[in-house]
C-alpha cells in the first residue's frame, strides 16, 4: 500500500527543488524595487540553486553530497539571521538573533569535521528551530505595530509564515523517522515536497509584493518610538 504513492512522490520532490526558479525569476524582474532587507533576502534564491546543483552533482559523480546540504542549512541560517536582525525593532531581539546565528553556524560547522551525516542533521534541526523562532519574533512584533496595509503585503511576514510551514513539515518528517516509520518513505518525501513548495510559494509572493518602503521603515519607526518612550 505505501508503494502506491512512490511514482507520485518520485517527481514531486524534483518539482519542489526546481520551484526555486520561480522566486528567482521574480527577483530578476523586481530586484530594483526591493527595500534593503528584501534585497538581502533575495540572495537566498542563489544559495538554494547553487547548493541544489552542487548536491546533485556530488551525488552523481562523487556519491557524496553532505557538504552541500550542510552548506545550504548554514547559509540559510546566516542569511536569514541577517535579514531578521535588520527588521526586528527590539534591541534584545536583535542581539538574540545575532548570538543564536553565530553559535548555530559555528557549532554545526565544527561537527562537519567529525561526522558529515551528523552535521547534516544538526544543521537541519538548527535551521528549522532557529528560523522558526526568528519568524515568531517578527510575527509577534507585527501584531503590535500600526502597519499601512494588511500583513499579507509585508514581505517579511510572508517569509515568516512560509518558514513556519517549512519548519513544521521538517519536524513532522523527523518525527516519522524517529518513530522508525521509514517504510513509509514516500510519505516523508511528500511532506518534504509539500512544505518546500509552500515555502517557495510564499517566498515568491514576498518578492512580488515587496515595495521600496516596506518592510524596512516599519521597524525603524518602532525603534524611534521606543527611544522616545525612554527619553
Amino acid at each position: 500500500m505505501p508503494n502506491a504513492t512512490v511514482p507520485f512522490t518520485s517527481w514531486l520532490l524534483p518539482v519542489m527543488q526546481a520551484s526555486i526558479l520561480v522566486p528567482m525569476a521574480v527577483v530578476w524582474l523586481r530586484r530594483r524595487q526591493f527595500p534593503a532587507a528584501v534585497q538581502r533576502l533575495s540572495w537566498y534564491v542563489y544559495l538554494s540553486l547553487a547548493t541544489s546543483i552542487g548536491a546533485w552533482l556530488g551525488a552523481v559523480y562523487f556519491k557524496y553530497n553532505l557538504g552541500f546540504l550542510v552548506a545550504f542549512n548554514l547559509g540559510k541560517i546566516a542569511l536569514f539571521g541577517m535579514v531578521y536582525y535588520q527588521v526586528l525593532a527590539q534591541s534584545w531581539a536583535r542581539r538574540l538573533v545575532a548570538v543564536a546565528t553565530v553559535v548555530a553556524v559555528i557549532g554545526a560547522a565544527s561537527v562537519m569535521g567529525y561526522d558529515g551525516f551528523l552535521a547534516m542533521k544538526v544543521s537541519r534541526v538548527a535551521q528549522c528551530a532557529l528560523l522558526a523562532g526568528f519568524a515568531l519574533l517578527y510575527l509577534e512584533q507585527s501584531l503590535g505595530r500600526a502597519a499601512p496595509g494588511p500583513a499579507t503585503h509585508d514581505p517579511i511576514w510572508l517569509l515568516s509564515a512560509g518558514q513556519l510551514l517549512y519548519s513544521a513539515g521538517t519536524v513532522t518528517v523527523f518525527s516519522l523517522e524517529s518513530a522508525h516509520l521509514l517504510q513509509y518513505g514516500s510519505i516523508t518525501y511528500f511532506i518534504m515536497a509539500l512544505s518546500g513548495l509552500a515555502f517557495n510559494g510564499l517566498l515568491t509572493l514576498a518578492f512580488w509584493r515587496a515595495r521600496p518602503t516596506s518592510p524596512a521603515p516599519l521597524p525603524l519607526q518602532a525603534r524611534q518610538a521606543i527611544r522616545l518612550a525612554r527619553a
